[in-house]
């Protein structure tokens, strides 16, 4: 007896039915698989993020870190501002082996395309306000653009006024390249009217996957004398020769005497950020648990009503020589197939919208990471796909013991 090709005609008979059986296990299955990738994802995309800011430790006005690191994961920029003192004296520390000063601020764009003979109001742009020098040492891979339009540009010139370097993504969306002029509205503080400049376009950097790729960036002295905040910064960033608990809370004692000043690890950050998507993972397994037992009920449910429909057929087999054991089998095999179809569905509807799902808890967990938060590998698919084979066969015990059992002459005189 072929057992796959019998079990298949007898769930090809009610195809309604069994398409939406195996609807409801493809249904969990992607629920699973999204979790699982999810899983995989979310932490190496916090790590990714963070990892890309260059440096181990924020030191930033006295306020909540976890919101001011979040803000600097999506580019944001804060109210509060540290004196640049504070700057000049961490730099002497023995234990620091980079450091950059950095001043961000939100100016609105004017004109939005190369083509405008006359700035028009527009959007917001991130303004970041940096040394070269420094900054380059922290994020060494940084690179210009470069092919058709792009002559591999330049970073500005420190005491440049006129001078400013796009992201990627910022150069996209304004459609600017290398000497093209860019418009910029900005209210300095404590004045109520917007001031207008214009700044020349002397390189656009190539795509890094980060928070900068939306950045507009200018001369540190610019930015600041720009927004009308001479001495103030936004963040110090540091990365300590050896970093490490010890070392850490060492350099935290040193300069809390600061009074203006918090100095907060980003390892404690990722985290804070890893607990927050730790109460989201929850909400999500708690779905696909629920998926899952809804899913081998309707499984157990299709199944028993189609040996119930079939009492008669089953009665005549055993009377012809059928064992219970072969009747078992045969609609275990109907078990197996039904979960296997609706698994191999899920695992495809998984991977197809995964760019959706990330999108989704993109937009649910808001904490601004750049990299995609659902990692969906060929083991995980493997497992999925396992795990729905195995519930299958628990799904399938009663009803195949259900139809072993019957009586022949009962089953047959049943169906009359």
């Amino acid at each position: 007896m072929n057992y796959q090709e019998f079990a298949w005609k007898n769930l090809t008979r009610r195809p309604v039915r069994t398409l939406l059986t195996a609807g409801g296990v493809a249904l969990a299955v992607a629920v699973a698989v999204s979790l699982g990738g999810f899983n995989l994802g979310y932490k190496r995309a916090i790590a990714g993020s963070i990892e890309q800011l260059g440096f181990q430790i924020m030191v930033m006005a006295k306020g909540c870190p976890y919101e001011a690191a979040t803000m600097m994961l999506k580019g944001g920029t804060g109210l509060l501002y540290l004196p640049e003192e504070a700057h000049a004296q961490m730099k002497s520390d023995p234990d620091i082996e980079a450091i950059t000063p950095i001043f961000i601020g939100i100016a609105e764009k004017q004109g939005s395309s190369i083509s405008d003979e006359a700035p028009s109001a527009s959007s917001f742009s991130i303004v970041s306000g940096v040394d070269v020098a420094s900054f380059q040492v922290m994020k060494p891979w940084l690179t210009f653009k470069r092919g058709a339009g792009y002559d591999g540009g330049r970073w500005f010139a420190p005491s440049a006024t006129n001078e400013l370097v796009m992201g990627f993504e910022a150069a996209e969306y304004e459609q600017r390249k290398v000497g093209d002029t860019f418009y910029m509205s900005v209210t300095p503080n404590g004045k109520i009217d917007a001031e207008l400049h214009a700044f020349q376009v002397v390189g656009v950097l190539e795509r890094s996957g980060s928070q900068d790729d939306g950045t507009v960036f200018l001369p540190l002295r610019t930015a600041q004398r720009l927004f009308g905040r001479e001495e103030m910064l936004t963040i110090i960033g540091i990365k300590l020769r050896e970093f490490n608990g010890i070392r850490m809370r060492e350099f935290e004692g040193r300069w809390l005497k600061i009074p203006e000043v918090q100095v907060v690890s980003l390892e404690q950050v990722k985290g804070a950020l890893v607990s927050l998507v730790g109460t989201a993972q929850t909400m999500v397994a708690a779905v696909a648990v629920i998926a899952v037992i809804v899913a081998v009920i309707g499984v157990i449910n299709a199944i028993l009503m189609s040996v119930y429909e079939r009492i008669g057929e089953i009665g005549i087999m055993k009377a012809v020589g059928a064992s219970g054991a072969q009747v078992f089998r045969l609609v275990w095999t109907e078990t197996l197939l039904l979960c296997l179809a609706g698994a191999a569905a899920g695992c495809l509807l998984a991977a197809v919208g995964s760019g959706v799902t990330d999108a989704a808890l993109r937009h649910l967990l808001n904490i601004g990471v750049s990299q995609s938060l659902v990692r969906i590998t060929p083991g995980l698919l493997c497992g999925a796909i396992t795990g729905a084979l195995a519930l299958g066969l628990l799904a399938g015990v009663w009803p195949a013991r259900r139809a072993a059992s019957l009586r022949p002459v009962e089953a047959i005189r049943s169906n009359e």
